[in-house]
This record gives structure tokens, sequence and C-alpha cells, in this order.
């Protein structure tokens, strides 16, 4: 890890504002802990090979286009963790964060790796904890192996205008947490596009080619005039007690179902669905198994 002497320090703090920080001869870990609060850190073009940890308000500005890049250097954790037990807000703008490297003693599954390995917290992208909110704007989150956006505790996420991409899961929500997502991509991600145990609403976002569902959820979900195709899985699988809105979406060329719940009548294994869903307007074609499942 780079080393920054006090001199140093002091004179990046200094400069901080004016112009962007250069990431590869700086520490932006030492940056962010003696900024102020509620501080803007622009970063200049690059890659920057740390594991940030940030706890207090804050925002992290990128020079946008891919060309920088926070790159997690430090096994089984995630690229930008956001935690805190009271309530701050963390806003990411114009940053790739990719490629969280993989601790080779984590298990196999993202949400595994946080319930019972939570000293690793996980190689995710971001992931938020506590009462933390976060805003991740004009973010490319991408080959991380566990999940791209990592919504624990009671923690709140926007993430708009952005792309999760090629992860583990695209989207994970534990069952106090809330995410919101408008204008986004969720694509290529291992295991489920989304999966929320808590609180989503999706707005115009693209939920493509994921390696299970679209969606799946078990918590209360929204999702509106966006398109959730070429999943492998079911568009959207509604599990457990989940309450469920579908309205003007398209849903189409998907493995399974278009939108179906966890029943034996549907092919599940289990009758695991005791919910809720209204679906309204939804154009619903072209699915391998048929539109729609439900009781």
């Amino acid at each position: 890890m780079r080393t920054l002497g006090i001199l140093g320090l002091l004179g990046a703090l200094a400069l901080y504002r004016a112009q962007p920080i250069d990431c590869t001869a700086i520490s932006l870990q030492a940056i962010i802990d003696t900024a102020r609060d509620g501080a803007t850190i622009a970063i200049a073009p690059g890659v920057c090979a740390e594991n940030l940890i940030i706890t207090k308000n804050l925002t992290l500005e990128g020079a946008g286009g891919g060309q920088t890049v926070l790159r997690g250097s430090k096994p089984g954790f995630p690229v930008v963790l956001v935690q805190s037990d009271t309530p701050i807000t963390v806003t990411l703008k114009h940053l790739t964060l990719a490629n969280a490297p993989k601790a080779s003693d984590t298990p196999q599954h993202g949400k595994e790796c946080a319930l019972f390995y939570p000293e690793l917290l996980c190689p995710s992208g971001l992931q938020v904890r506590g009462a933390a909110h976060a805003i991740a704007e004009s973010v490319r989150i991408v080959r991380n192996p566990w999940v791209g956006v990592y919504v624990l505790d009671t923690a709140q996420v926007l993430v708009h205008s952005s792309e999760i991409i090629e992860n583990g899961w695209g989207v994970y929500v534990s069952p106090d947490a809330s995410v919101e997502l408008r204008d986004s991509r969720v694509e290529r991600s291992r295991e489920n596009g989304l999966e929320i145990w808590g609180t989503a609403s999706v707005q115009r976002t693209l939920i493509r080619s994921n390696g299970r569902s679209g969606v799946e959820s078990v918590g209360t979900v929204g999702v509106f005039d966006s398109e959730i195709v070429q999943n492998r899985g079911s568009g959207v699988l509604l599990v457990g007690a989940s309450r469920t809105e579908l309205i003007a979406n398209e849903i189409a060329q998907n493995g399974l179902w278009g939108v179906a719940a966890q029943l034996r009548t549907c092919g599940y294994l289990a009758d695991n669905f005791r919910g809720s869903a209204v679906l309204d307007q939804n154009r619903i074609f072209g699915n391998r198994l048929g539109a729609v499942c439900l009781p």
C-alpha cells in the first residue's frame, strides 16, 4: 500500500477541491479519511487499486467514460464499502467499480459470504451497511465475483443511469434494506439479476441475460416501464410472502416463465408462495414455458 508523508497529505488535501486526485500516486483512502464531512473529491483518470471504506457524508466523482476505475486489491472485500450506524449519504459519480478479488476461502455464493463470513464483507462492487444511504450516478459496476450492489441492514441505495454487468448477483437487498433503480442496466449476472428480500422500486431499467431469474421477489417489489428479457430462468420469480407490482413492462424471451410463483404447478420443487401480485399493461411474450404461472 502507498504511504503518504504528512506534508504530502496536507498538500493533497489542499489541492483535491481544485484539481482531481491522481490515485496512482496518492492513497485515495487517506484522502477520504481526512476529508471534511460533506466534501467532494474529484478523481483523475486512472486505475485506483484500493478497497475503500467510507463512513461520512462524501461525494467521489470520477472522469466518466470508464476512465476512472476503482479496482479492489484486498481479496474477499468490496471495492467500496459504505457503512455507518447513523444516517450518512455517500454519492459515487462517473466511476467504474470493478474486479473485487475473490478470497480462496470464501464460499461460492455472495449472500452466504455476508451471512456466515461477515468479517470478509464479500468481494462485491458496492456494499452498503448499517443506516447508510448511497447514490450511484452514472457508475459502472462490473465483474465482481459476488454482488454488484449489495444492500444490507437498514441501508438505502439509489442507482440511476448506471450499469451493473457480469457480477455474481446484480443487486441483492436484505430484508430491512431498500434499493431504487432508474434508467439503468443489470446484465449477465451469474445468478439472479435482482434478488430482493427487502424493498425495491425499479423504473425504466433493462434486466437481461442473467444466469437465473431476472428478478427474484421475496420482499416488496415494484417494476415499472422496464425490460426483463432473455434471462435463463423466469423473468420474474415470486417467492414466499412477496408483494410484487409489475406495470407496463416488457417481459420476453426468458428461459422459463415470464412471471411465475415458486409453486410445484409451475415446475418448481416446492410450494413456496403466499404473497400477492399485481400485473397491468405488461407485454409478456416468447417465454419458453409460457407467459404467467400464478395461483
